[in-house]
C-alpha cells in the first residue's frame, strides 16, 4: 500500500453525525468538521497557494479547533503545514519559519470567518470534490513539527502521512479502539503528542475533547462528567491531576492515560493505580511521531517501572558506543526503526547524517531492555532538560546568556523539581569586574526565549569545569550547584 485516503472525508460520508471535535468554542460532528475544512480549502485555493508550498500556522491555544481545520485543509491541498509553537517568542518564531523554508504564514484572522460560515451550514459533502486528490501518498510530507536540536537551534522534523497512519495503527493495537472513544487532548497542538491525538482519532473515526491548556479541575470534571475514555499527560500534569482529585477514584469509563514527555516516577504511577487510573508509561519523541514504546494494558500495573514494549511495526535496539546491539539488561543508546520514523530534518544534513543510520534513528537517549522486552529509559538525551513536559536545549539557553555583556561562559543544567520534573539552572562565569543577578539574566534571556526556558536559579563561579580536552563537564557543574544548595540549607 503506497497511498491512503483522507480520513475526514471518509468518516464524514460513513458516519456524518458521529462526534468529531469538542472544545470550549466548538462542538462539531464529522459532517460539520468536513464542512469547515472544505470551506477553508476553498479559501486557501483562492489565495493561489500551490501544491508543495510550506505554510506556517500561527494560532493561539484558545483556537485549537480552527488551527486543526486549517492544518487539515492545507494537507488536503498538498501544502506542507509548518506547526509554529504558540508559546515561542517572536525571535524564535522567525527562526523556525526560516528553518522550514516557509512560503506563507496563516493566522487566526485569515481563516476564522470561512470556517465559521461553513460550520453553520453543516454540509455533509465536500464543497470542492474535483479540486482535491482522492488519495495521498504515504511517503508524502504531512507536517513540519519542531523539536529542540542537538546544536541548540530548533530542528524542523518532517513527518509523512505514512508516519501518522502507522503510528495510529500501532497505538490502536496496544489500546484498542471503541466507537465511542473520546480522547482528551490537553497537550499543546504544536507538540507531536498533542497533534497525534487528533490524527489517530481521525483515522479511527472517534472524537477528541480539546482543552486550550491543562487545568487539573477541568480535566477531572471532563473525565467524570463528559465520558472521556482516553487522555494523554506529561508527569507534571498527572501529579497535579491526582493532587486536585484527592481520594476520589477514577470512573471505569476512563480506559487509560498515556504518560510521557519526561522521566516518570514509579510511585506517581502507583498512586494513580490506587485510584483506579490505568496510567501507562510511554517513551516517544517527535522524530518517531510520538510513541515508540507504551506499557501494554495487559502488563499494567506489573510493568510500571518500565516504558513498556515497542509498539507494533517498531523495533528498538540498545547499542554500545561502537553501534553494536547489546543483550537484555545492558545499558546503551536507544535506537529505533519502523514506519513511524521521520523522513528527516528539514535543511539540516548534518543532523540527518548524525541521527539517521540506514533505516535506524539514533535517539541519543540511554536505556536498557528488560528480560520481557520492555524498555527502561535511564536518561533523556543526557543533557536535555524536560520541564513541565517542554524540552529545553541547554545549548540554546547558554547561547542567549553568553550574549549578556557581563557573562563570559554559561552552563545550563536541569535540576530535579517536584512541581516541574526538572528546573532550568544556570551556572555562570562572569567577565573580569562584572556583576549580574538572576533577575537581570532572566530579563535579558526573556527577550528571545520562551518563559519555560528561562533559568529559575543561577550560581556564579570563577570558571566552568572542563575536561583536559576542553569539554564542558555538565555533570560536575550540576554537582557543584547541588553542593552549594546543600551548604545553604545546612551551613
Amino acid at each position: 500500500m503506497s497511498e491512503t485516503h483522507d480520513p475526514l472525508r471518509f468518516w464524514s460520508a460513513a458516519q456524518p453525525a458521529r462526534a468529531a471535535l469538542k472544545s470550549a468554542r466548538h462542538t462539531w460532528n464529522y459532517a460539520e468538521l468536513e464542512a469547515a475544512v472544505a470551506a477553508t480549502t476553498e479559501a486557501l485555493l483562492a489565495r493561489d497557494l500551490g501544491n508543495g508550498e510550506h505554510l506556517a500556522l500561527e494560532f493561539p491555544p484558545e483556537e485549537g479547533t480552527l488551527f486543526l481545520v486549517t492544518f487539515l485543509a492545507a494537507q488536503r491541498l498538498g501544502l506542507l503545514p509548518v506547526v509554529i509553537p504558540s508559546n515561542a517568542t517572536a525571535t524564535e518564531r522567525e527562526a523556525m519559519k526560516t528553518r522550514a523554508h516557509t512560503d506563507f504564514v496563516l493566522t487566526l484572522e485569515d481563516v476564522a470567518a470561512a470556517a465559521a460560515e461553513a460550520a453553520s451550514e453543516a454540509a455533509a459533502e465536500p464543497l470542492l470534490p474535483d479540486a482535491v486528490p482522492p488519495a495521498r501518498r504515504l511517503d508524502a510530507p504531512a507536517a513540519v513539527v519542531f523539536t529542540s536540536g542537538t546544536s541548540g537551534a530548533p530542528s524542523a522534523v518532517v513527518l509523512t502521512h505514512g508516519n501518522f497512519l502507522w503510528s495510529a495503527l500501532a497505538s490502536a493495537r496496544n489500546l484498542g479502539v471503541v466507537p465511542g472513544d473520546l480522547w482528551l487532548c490537553c497537550l499543546p497542538l504544536h507538540h507531536v503528542g498533542g497533534l497525534s491525538i487528533v490524527t489517530r482519532s481521525l483515522a479511527y473515526g472517534t472524537a477528541v475533547a480539546l482543552h486550550a491548556r491543562f487545568d487539573a479541575d477541568a480535566v477531572n470534571r471532563a473525565i467524570d462528567e463528559e465520558g472521556v475514555t482516553l487522555v494523554s499527560l506529561v508527569p507534571t500534569m498527572l501529579a497535579r491531576l491526582l493532587r486536585a482529585r484527592g481520594d476520589r477514584p477514577f470512573p471505569a469509563t476512563l480506559r487509560a492515560a498515556l504518560i510521557g514527555g519526561g522521566p516518570i516516577a514509579t510511585p506517581l504511577l502507583q498512586e494513580a493505580a490506587a485510584l483506579g487510573l490505568r496510567a501507562l508509561p510511554t517513551y516517544g519523541l517527535t522524530e518517531a511521531t510520538s510513541q515508540v514504546t507504551t506499557l501494554s494494558p495487559a502488563d499494567w500495573p506489573r510493568g510500571l517501572a518500565t516504558a513498556g514494549a515497542p509498539l507494533l511495526f517498531t523495533r528498538v535496539e540498545i547499542r554500545d558506543e561502537a553501534g553494536r546491539p547489546v543483550p537484555a539488561g545492558e545499558e546503551g543508546e536507544i535506537a529505533v526503526r519502523g514506519p513511524t520514523v521521520m523522513a528527516g530534518y528539514l535543511g539540516d544534513p548534518e543532523a540527518n547524517a548524525a541521527r539517521l543510520r540506514g533505516r535506524w534513528l539514533l535517539t541519543g537517549d540511554i536505556g536498557r531492555v528488560d528480560e520481557e522486552g520492555r524498555l527502561v529509559v535511564l536518561d533523556r538525551r543526557l543533557d536535555r532538560i524536560v520541564t513541565g513536559g517542554e524540552n529545553v536545549s541547554p545549548a540554546e539557553v547558554e547561547g542567549v546568556l553568553e550574549a549578556h555583556p557581563a557573562v563570559a561562559e554559561a552552563c545550563v543544567v536541569g535540576m530535579p523539581s517536584t512541581e516541574w520534573g526538572q528546573e532550568v539552572v544556570a551556572v555562570v562565569a562572569l567577565r573580569p569586574g562584572a556583576t549580574v543577578g538572576l533577575d537581570e539574566l532572566r530579563a535579558h534571556a526573556g527577550a528571545s526565549l520562551a518563559p519555560f526556558k528561562l533559568p529559575r536559579h543561577a550560581m556564579i563561579v570563577n570558571a566552568l569545569p572542563r575536561s583536559a580536552g576542553g569539554k564542558l563537564l555538565r555533570r560536575v557543574a550540576r554537582d557543584r550547584f547541588l553542593d552549594e544548595v546543600a551548604k545553604q540549607k545546612h551551613p
